[in-house]
Protein backbone atom coordinates (compact mmCIF):
# COMPACT_ATOMS: atom_id res chain seq x y z
CA UNK A 1 0.00 0.00 0.00
CA UNK A 2 1.14 3.37 -1.15
CA UNK A 3 1.54 6.15 2.07
CA UNK A 4 -0.15 9.17 1.63
CA UNK A 5 2.84 11.42 0.71
CA UNK A 6 3.84 8.64 -2.18
CA UNK A 7 -0.12 9.19 -3.53
CA UNK A 8 0.58 12.69 -3.37
CA UNK A 9 3.87 12.86 -4.83
CA UNK A 10 2.29 10.17 -7.72
CA UNK A 11 -0.52 12.90 -8.03
CA UNK A 12 1.71 15.60 -8.98
CA UNK A 13 1.18 17.74 -5.20
CA UNK A 14 4.27 16.83 -2.94
CA UNK A 15 3.75 20.69 -2.37
CA UNK A 16 0.16 19.57 -0.28
CA UNK A 17 2.01 17.50 1.73
CA UNK A 18 4.59 19.50 2.83
CA UNK A 19 2.60 22.07 3.62
CA UNK A 20 0.95 19.43 5.90
CA UNK A 21 4.27 18.37 7.13
CA UNK A 22 5.49 22.25 7.96
CA UNK A 23 1.81 22.96 10.00
CA UNK A 24 2.76 19.48 11.48
CA UNK A 25 6.16 20.48 12.83
CA UNK A 26 4.79 24.17 14.07
CA UNK A 27 1.72 23.21 15.89
CA UNK A 28 3.06 20.16 17.71
CA UNK A 29 6.35 22.55 18.25
CA UNK A 30 4.25 25.14 20.11
CA UNK A 31 2.19 22.31 21.59
CA UNK A 32 -1.50 23.14 19.76
CA UNK A 33 -3.45 20.68 19.55
CA UNK A 34 -4.94 20.41 15.79
CA UNK A 35 -5.75 17.60 13.20
CA UNK A 36 -6.11 16.98 9.66
CA UNK A 37 -9.46 16.76 7.92
CA UNK A 38 -10.97 16.70 4.54
CA UNK A 39 -9.28 15.39 1.65
CA UNK A 40 -5.84 15.32 3.01
CA UNK A 41 -7.29 13.21 5.96
CA UNK A 42 -9.05 10.93 3.05
CA UNK A 43 -5.88 9.55 1.75
CA UNK A 44 -3.93 8.34 5.02
CA UNK A 45 -7.15 6.56 5.17
CA UNK A 46 -6.64 4.75 2.36
CA UNK A 47 -9.08 6.38 -0.64
CA UNK A 48 -6.51 8.04 -2.77
CA UNK A 49 -7.47 11.06 -4.05
CA UNK A 50 -6.25 14.52 -4.48
CA UNK A 51 -7.00 17.50 -2.78
CA UNK A 52 -6.03 21.48 -2.91
CA UNK A 53 -6.13 22.62 0.62
CA UNK A 54 -4.85 21.16 4.18
CA UNK A 55 -8.19 21.91 6.29
CA UNK A 56 -7.12 21.91 10.15
CA UNK A 57 -9.16 21.72 13.05
CA UNK A 58 -7.86 23.71 16.03
CA UNK A 59 -9.66 24.54 19.44
CA UNK A 60 -11.24 27.85 19.14
CA UNK A 61 -8.93 28.83 22.43
CA UNK A 62 -5.62 28.02 20.17
CA UNK A 63 -6.98 30.58 17.07
CA UNK A 64 -4.70 34.05 18.13
CA UNK A 65 -2.05 31.59 18.80
CA UNK A 66 -1.94 29.90 15.49
CA UNK A 67 -2.84 32.62 13.39
CA UNK A 68 0.47 34.62 15.09
CA UNK A 69 2.30 31.25 14.75
CA UNK A 70 1.69 30.62 10.73
CA UNK A 71 2.29 34.64 10.15
CA UNK A 72 5.32 34.23 11.88
CA UNK A 73 5.79 31.44 9.44
CA UNK A 74 5.46 33.31 6.46
CA UNK A 75 2.00 32.24 5.85
CA UNK A 76 -0.51 34.76 4.42
CA UNK A 77 -3.39 35.17 6.48
CA UNK A 78 -6.56 35.89 3.65
CA UNK A 79 -9.06 37.74 4.91
CA UNK A 80 -11.47 37.46 2.96
CA UNK A 81 -11.79 33.37 2.65
CA UNK A 82 -10.77 33.35 6.54
CA UNK A 83 -7.96 31.15 5.74
CA UNK A 84 -3.96 31.17 5.09
CA UNK A 85 -2.35 30.73 1.99
CA UNK A 86 1.18 29.61 1.27
CA UNK A 87 3.58 32.02 -1.12
CA UNK A 88 2.35 29.50 -4.05
CA UNK A 89 -1.29 29.44 -3.01
CA UNK A 90 -2.18 26.54 -1.23
CA UNK A 91 -5.21 27.11 1.08
CA UNK A 92 -5.12 26.44 4.70
CA UNK A 93 -8.77 26.83 5.98
CA UNK A 94 -9.63 26.05 9.43
CA UNK A 95 -12.48 24.50 11.17
CA UNK A 96 -13.50 25.29 15.01
CA UNK A 97 -13.86 22.35 17.13
CA UNK A 98 -17.03 22.79 19.14
CA UNK A 99 -18.48 24.07 15.83
CA UNK A 100 -21.07 22.77 13.83
CA UNK A 101 -19.93 20.36 11.35
CA UNK A 102 -22.84 21.10 8.48
CA UNK A 103 -25.62 23.68 8.48
CA UNK A 104 -27.78 22.46 10.89
CA UNK A 105 -26.33 19.16 11.99
CA UNK A 106 -25.90 17.80 15.53
CA UNK A 107 -22.43 16.86 14.91
CA UNK A 108 -20.19 19.14 16.02
CA UNK A 109 -16.66 19.38 15.02
CA UNK A 110 -14.58 16.84 17.07
CA UNK A 111 -11.65 18.20 19.53
CA UNK A 112 -8.24 17.56 18.07
CA UNK A 113 -7.37 15.31 21.11
CA UNK A 114 -7.83 11.91 22.73
CA UNK A 115 -7.86 8.63 21.16
CA UNK A 116 -11.54 8.53 19.81
CA UNK A 117 -10.90 11.66 17.66
CA UNK A 118 -7.44 11.77 16.42
CA UNK A 119 -4.77 9.12 15.45
CA UNK A 120 -1.13 9.58 14.20
CA UNK A 121 -0.74 8.61 10.63
CA UNK A 122 2.40 9.07 8.67
CA UNK A 123 3.17 11.53 11.33
CA UNK A 124 0.49 14.01 10.79
CA UNK A 125 -2.45 14.48 13.56
CA UNK A 126 -5.59 13.26 11.34
CA UNK A 127 -9.19 12.69 12.43
CA UNK A 128 -10.02 9.49 12.93
CA UNK A 129 -12.17 7.66 10.29
CA UNK A 130 -15.29 7.36 11.93
CA UNK A 131 -15.31 11.63 13.29
CA UNK A 132 -13.91 11.96 9.53
CA UNK A 133 -16.97 10.36 8.50
CA UNK A 134 -19.39 12.10 10.57
CA UNK A 135 -18.20 15.56 9.30
CA UNK A 136 -18.10 14.27 5.79
CA UNK A 137 -21.58 13.35 6.03
CA UNK A 138 -23.08 15.85 8.02
CA UNK A 139 -21.28 18.65 5.52
CA UNK A 140 -22.75 16.50 2.39
CA UNK A 141 -25.69 16.48 4.16
CA UNK A 142 -26.23 20.14 4.68
CA UNK A 143 -24.98 21.66 1.32
CA UNK A 144 -26.23 20.38 -1.89
CA UNK A 145 -23.12 21.48 -3.54
CA UNK A 146 -20.71 19.50 -1.62
CA UNK A 147 -22.87 15.93 -1.31
CA UNK A 148 -21.03 14.75 -4.58
CA UNK A 149 -17.32 15.25 -3.14
CA UNK A 150 -18.18 14.34 1.01
CA UNK A 151 -20.64 11.70 -0.09
CA UNK A 152 -18.04 9.94 -2.87
CA UNK A 153 -15.38 10.49 -0.30
CA UNK A 154 -17.42 8.30 2.27
CA UNK A 155 -18.45 5.64 -0.04
CA UNK A 156 -14.98 5.44 -1.21
CA UNK A 157 -13.45 4.69 2.24
CA UNK A 158 -16.58 2.24 2.83
CA UNK A 159 -15.07 0.27 -0.50
CA UNK A 160 -11.89 0.31 0.52
CA UNK A 161 -11.97 -0.22 4.41
CA UNK A 162 -14.58 -2.97 4.10
CA UNK A 163 -17.27 -1.11 6.04
CA UNK A 164 -20.33 -2.76 6.57
CA UNK A 165 -23.50 -1.43 8.51
CA UNK A 166 -22.60 -2.36 11.52
CA UNK A 167 -20.10 0.62 11.74
CA UNK A 168 -22.66 2.98 11.81
CA UNK A 169 -22.62 2.27 16.04
CA UNK A 170 -19.35 4.47 15.96
CA UNK A 171 -21.04 7.60 14.71
CA UNK A 172 -23.54 10.16 15.84
CA UNK A 173 -27.15 8.75 15.44
CA UNK A 174 -28.46 11.31 13.09
CA UNK A 175 -25.98 10.12 10.74
CA UNK A 176 -26.48 5.99 11.13
CA UNK A 177 -29.31 6.07 8.98
CA UNK A 178 -27.33 8.31 5.97
CA UNK A 179 -24.02 6.11 6.62
CA UNK A 180 -26.58 2.98 6.06
CA UNK A 181 -27.49 3.67 2.85
CA UNK A 182 -24.39 4.82 1.90
CA UNK A 183 -22.97 1.70 2.88
CA UNK A 184 -26.01 -0.09 0.68
CA UNK A 185 -24.76 2.48 -2.59
CA UNK A 186 -21.15 0.94 -1.62
CA UNK A 187 -22.09 -2.42 -1.91
CA UNK A 188 -24.70 -2.09 -5.28
CA UNK A 189 -21.51 -0.58 -6.85
CA UNK A 190 -19.67 -3.03 -6.25
CA UNK A 191 -22.17 -5.94 -7.67
CA UNK A 192 -22.19 -3.79 -10.66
Amino acid sequence: MNTAQKVYAMLGNESLWEVAARCNELLRRAGIAYSVCGGVAVCPHGYQRNTTDLDLVIRAQDSAAVRHLLTDAGFIWDPDQLEFRTVDGIAIPFLIAGQKAGKGAEVSVAEPVGDLNVEQIEGLSVVRLARLLEMKIARGMSNLRRTHKDFADVVELIAIRNLDKSYARFLHKSLRATFRQLVQNARASEDE
